[in-house]
């Protein structure tokens, strides 16, 4: 088939959950011996040859920055875009498209650009981010009425623009619960976040550390890292323990939440091209979430690299597997980091769930099959 791959996102490189979800769909297209056309937005302004997979051919979208009203009305949750609507029906003239695949976030307004030509449309979501919206947590009264204004926004964009597609992907069970509320349940299907395992290849030596990784922009992770710094980590544990922070905004929101404490352990680094090395090193990778929905990606590169994972039940909520270290309570969570003792039978188990459920090849054949039914 020719399949027109649209996201408003930047897939490369790939060191995040939402840029890893994206490059795991295109690779299984490509995989899978269709023709796909990806317009992928391009912020790190990358070399897309780099990147390069068979039978894909990249579109670099322009995004430009939202306007004040922009920002100020949230109206980009239903109005499109004349850049992008040039773009979008430019290809569609151009190649004869048998299936649309739209990638995350709100960008349903543009599924009736192939809907009115007869084209078939295929929705990824990453989450419900309606309902991540809803669980941030905020002080204030003008705080709280934004909240509310976007939450809504982005429900009534879900409920209106989503069913609208032939399918719907979302990553887990209870996604799919939430959207058969007002989706008929023929048209979802549960893909869960997957990895392409020939990226994760545990080759490295293990060392004296623990690791978090996550994009600690997204409050549910600073939210994480909030709650380690002031209710988990204290004086004796940094004597004897070292944190590593990985990701973006990792510096500012250590910042953040550190307050008047004084930690030397605990350590910062920020954004890095590829997280693979910090975690297959790591003794265990720390998921302290008390908020989110979908599935953690950073839970199954852990998984991936036979890497320990310390976390609390929110941080594997929707994730099979057996081996995990779940502690929810604050001394709990400190304990399990004192008294970690490396088990290779454990890792090994998280591994093979891994392979059983999250790789590249599984979640191909569960794409082959969604795409048979079209």
């Amino acid at each position: 088939m020719n399949i027109l791959f649209f996201t408003r996102i930047s897939p490369f490189p790939i060191n995040g959950g939402e840029r890893i979800r994206s490059y795991g769909l295109l690779k299984v297209l490509s995989e899978l011996g269709h023709n796909v056309i990806a317009v992928v937005s391009n912020r790190d302004k990358v070399d897309f040859e780099d990147y390069k997979l068979k039978n894909v051919k990249y579109f670099e979208l322009n995004n430009r920055p939202f306007t004040l009203l922009e920002r100020i009305t949230g109206n980009y949750y239903y109005y499109t875009s004349n850049n992008i609507c040039e773009v979008l029906i430019k290809l569609k003239e151009q190649y004869n498209f048998h299936l649309a695949f739209l990638d995350y976030a709100f960008i349903g307004q543009y599924v009736g650009i192939f809907k009115k030509s007869g084209i078939p449309v295929v929705y990824g979501t990453h989450n419900v981010e309606s309902s991540l919206l809803l669980q941030e947590p905020v002080r204030g009264i003008f705080k709280n009425l934004r909240k509310y204004q976007f939450y809504l926004q982005a429900y009534w964009h879900e409920k209106f623009f989503f069913p609208k597609a032939d399918k719907l992907i979302c990553v887990s069970e209870d996604d799919s619960l939430f959207y058969s509320s007002y989706i008929m349940k023929d048209k979802i299907h549960v893909i869960p976040n997957f990895l392409d395992e020939t990226r994760y290849i545990a080759k490295y030596k293990k060392e004296d550390y623990f690791v978090m990784t996550a994009n600690f922009n997204a409050y549910m992770n600073k939210m994480g890292l909030k709650w380690i710094v002031e209710e988990v980590w204290d004086k004796s544990m940094d004597g004897n323990h070292k944190l590593i922070l990985v990701g973006k905004g990792s510096k500012e929101a250590f910042e953040e939440v550190l307050g008047d404490k004084t930690f030397k352990n605990i350590i910062p680094i920020g954004a890095v091209d590829d997280m693979v090395p910090y975690i297959a090193k790591a003794k265990a990778v720390l998921i302290p979430l008390l908020q989110g929905s979908g599935s953690r990606l950073k839970c199954l590169e852990a998984m991936a690299l036979k890497t320990s994972i310390i976390t609390t039940s929110k941080g594997v909520e929707g994730t099979v597997g057996q081996g995990f270290i779940v502690a929810d309570s604050p001394s709990q969570f400190r304990e399990a980091i004192s008294n970690f003792i490396t088990d290779k039978e454990r890792d090994r188990l998280l591994y093979e769930s891994f392979l059983a459920n999250y790789s590249l090849s599984r979640n191909k054949l569960r794409i082959k099959g969604l795409l048979e039914e079209l």
